[in-house]
This record gives C-alpha cells, sequence and structure tokens, in this order.
C-alpha cells in the first residue's frame, strides 16, 4: 500500500467506493499526507487507518485500477474485475516475450435482487444521526496479539413467552434487551484489553422479519410489540453493544448474520449500525447482503452463518472452497452458527464448527414440541498466532417454575 502514490490516484474514483468512511478516508490519503502526520493532526489511531488504506487498494484493485501492477483501465459501473489477460509478443530469433497490451475480464458484482435490497436499506439509513466518536480507554497496552469475540446467539428480540404456557419463564422485548445489555457489560469487562474486538451475531437476533408477525417463510411467531418498536430496540442494543466495546478494545468489527427468521430485518439492522457509526474509523460493520461471512486474523479463518441451510460438513467444504488461500495461510478454522437453539463444539477436518445457544427461554410452540435451549453468551478470546487463549460464558438462564402441586 506504502508504494502508491495517492496524489495520483484519480479523483473520480472515490465514487466506486463502497462506504462513506472508505470515501473519507480516500480524500485523506489522496492530500500525500504520511500515516504520522494524520495520527498527530486527527487525533487518528494507526492500525484502522492501515486497515482503511488496505480495504481501499483492495477495492480499488477489484474494478482493475492497481498502479503497482501496471493495471489503470477501470472496469465500467456496476461490473468488478474478474481476470486479466495479456497480449504478448515473442521475437521469432531471440525468444524474448515482451508484454504490448492486457485486457480485463469483468462480471456484475450484485445481482438485481441484491441491489433492490441495498437500495431499500440504504434509504432506511439517510436519516440516521452517525453517534460521536467513542472515547477509547486511557489504559495503555492494548495487546495486538489478543482479538475478543463477543458471538450473540439467536436473541430473537420481540418473541412472546408466557410461563404458565410454556412452564418456562416470561420473556418479551424488555427483558430481551435487559439481559443482553447484561451479558455485554460483563463479558467487557471480564475481557482482556486486546486490540481488536469482534462482535458477531449469528442471525435471528428479531424474532420475527415483517409486521405481520411472521418469519421469512411466513411461520406465524409470537410477538409482544409493534414491529417498530422491536426494530428500534434490536438496533439499540447493537448500538449499545458497540458503544461498550469501543471503551476497552482499540477496533470493533462488526457481524450481523441473516437467519431464517430475520434474513430482510437482520439488513436492516446492518445498515442502521452502519449509519450510527459512518464518521466512526474505528468500527468496520461488515454488509449483510450475503449469507457467508469471513474473517481473517492472524492465523485464524472465522466463517460465521446461520446453519439452517448447510449440514456443517458441507459448510466446512464451502469455506476451504470459496477461501482456498486463506485456508492455507491459517493453521485455526472455525465456523460460528446458530439456529440450533443449543450449545455444540464440532471438529470437522481442520475446522471447528460451534453452534452457539440461543437466548431466550422457550415460546409456547418450542416448549409444545419439548425444546429449551442454553441461554448463554459466550466471549472467545482468539491468539493471533492461533488457538484460543480462553473462553467465558455468561448464562441468562431464568428460575424455571415450581410444580404446581407438592404433595407430601
Amino acid at each position: 500500500m506504502n508504494a502508491w502514490n495517492w496524489k495520483a490516484v484519480p479523483e473520480e474514483l472515490e465514487a466506486r467506493l463502497e462506504t462513506d468512511k472508505q470515501k473519507e478516508a480516500f480524500r485523506l490519503f489522496r492530500t500525500g499526507m504520511s500515516l504520522n502526520d494524520m495520527i498527530k493532526n486527527y487525533g487518528l489511531t494507526r492500525t484502522p487507518l492501515t486497515e482503511m488504506r488496505r480495504r481501499i487498494k483492495r477495492r480499488l484493485t477489484s474494478i482493475g485500477y492497481d498502479p503497482e501492477n501496471g493495471m489503470t483501465m477501470v472496469s465500467p459501473e456496476p461490473q468488478i474485475l474478474k481476470g486479466r489477460s495479456s497480449y504478448i509478443k515473442r521475437d521469432p530469433e531471440t525468444g524474448d516475450e515482451q508484454t504490448i497490451g492486457y485486457w480485463n475480464k469483468t462480471d456484475h458484482g450484485a445481482t438485481a435482487v441484491a441491489e433492490k435490497l441495498q437500495q431499500y436499506a440504504d434509504r432506511l439509513a439517510q436519516n440516521i444521526q452517525p453517534a460521536k466518536p467513542i472515547p477509547l480507554s486511557k489504559k495503555k497496552g492494548h495487546d495486538s496479539e489478543l482479538m475478543v469475540g463477543i458471538f450473540i446467539g439467536d436473541a430473537h428480540i420481540g418473541m412472546y413467552a408466557y410461563s404458565p404456557e410454556t412452564r418456562h419463564s416470561d420473556f418479551d422485548t424488555d427483558i430481551a434487551i435487559t439481559g443482553l445489555r447484561e451479558a455485554i457489560d460483563n463479558l467487557v469487562a471480564r475481557a482482556p484489553l486486546a486490540e481488536t474486538g469482534l462482535l458477531v451475531d449469528v442471525g435471528d437476533f428479531m424474532h420475527a422479519d415483517t409486521s405481520h408477525n411472521k418469519t421469512f417463510a411466513g411461520t406465524d411467531v409470537d410477538v409482544d410489540t409493534r414491529y417498530e418498536r422491536i426494530l428500534s430496540a434490536a438496533a439499540d442494543l447493537m448500538d449499545y453493544a458497540v458503544k461498550k466495546m469501543l471503551t476497552k478494545f482499540q477496533r470493533v468489527v462488526v457481524v450481523i448474520a441473516k437467519g431464517n427468521h430475520n434474513p430482510n430485518a437482520a439488513v436492516a439492522v446492518q445498515k442502521i449500525v452502519e449509519g450510527f457509526y459512518r464518521n466512526e474509523v474505528r468500527v468496520d460493520v461488515l454488509r449483510t447482503a450475503s449469507f457467508f461471512h469471513y474473517i481473517e486474523w492472524g492465523k485464524w479463518l472465522i466463517g460465521i452463518n446461520h446453519g439452517d441451510k448447510i449440514k456443517p460438513q458441507k459448510l466446512v467444504n464451502v469455506m476451504a472452497r470459496d477461501q482456498a488461500e486463506a485456508w492455507g495461510r491459517t493453521n485455526s478454522r472455525m465456523w460460528a452458527l446458530g439456529h440450533f437453539h443449543h450449545q455444540n463444539v464440532l471438529e470437522l477436518d481442520g475446522c471447528t464448527v460451534q453452534k452457539f445457544a440461543a437466548l431466550p427461554p422457550p415460546d409456547g410452540w418450542h416448549s409444545s414440541m419439548g425444546y429449551s435451549s442454553g441461554q448463554a453468551m459466550q466471549m472467545i478470546v482468539f491468539k493471533k498466532e492461533g488457538g484460543k487463549e480462553s473462553t467465558l460464558i455468561f448464562e441468562l438462564t431464568a428460575p424455571t417454575r415450581q410444580p404446581d402441586l407438592t404433595i407430601k
């Protein structure tokens, strides 16, 4: 990245970047200011700046701009670079080869359906007021060799449960938010002072996908209030979690996965959180357009998927296929799943598949089928060299109901 002459990068390429934060950083890099001067003049930190610079370079390279390798022919919108072919002339006498031209092979970067969904989500987030930058803890010594991952199991915000019916415990939006805040507070307080924090929602963060009180597939579900309040509560909770993590970690990465209950609502929450933090360079919110998310950090390759469509063994195969180069660079690999409402860990062909427990008690349907859940949130501390330093658990379990009658 340092080899780029940022002053020479065409200004019009700003329009091809994916986020407002990338565009703002792009304009700053084009001034030619050094990282040290940016840190001194704007109070920024080195790691987020370096990461943002890498992301911008990767994005521009994907559309055909890579001056380090002689590529300046940018693909037209909305296409991305799929490959590059060179025209080589060989001297018949000496056998020497000389590249005299090249052409780009391009493809569409997204389907029409995904584009329409993104446009809808963008409109949803237009009027969101960005959060003010969060001050970092004054403690020094953030460990760059550790990453703290906080995994939110199926939260089902908006679900309603009536304890006399379920014979477990009551549940509604207020109970859900109170429990989740307590879990976030507890886990962040117990976390080591790591440089990077990872906040993962493994899907089904909201119980219903629409105001019709149904899942995406059209299944009726028990909800406790209006959809607008549920969506607002979900977005506020995610905002609360990010703010809390920003007080502990230098950088926070957010992943909001689609579940079988809430694939559209997940995109809405992701766009709202992205809008909150579009001016905060210490926060990266991954797009929720896909059902698969991958994060490579040190010797770790982490995949996130809800787990409702593909069996664990197939997921391992998908990771090895789609992330072949990253698979080869890493020695620790993991899939983080939800959906199954219970905790489970599988070791499959060089990859751990971990299912995280759902957070609410059973609702009417699940209790009638005899299902329950672990109701615990987990925090995993990853080591950059590979492996885990520790795993911490916070239990949200409410007391079960006593028998209606005890005969002595």
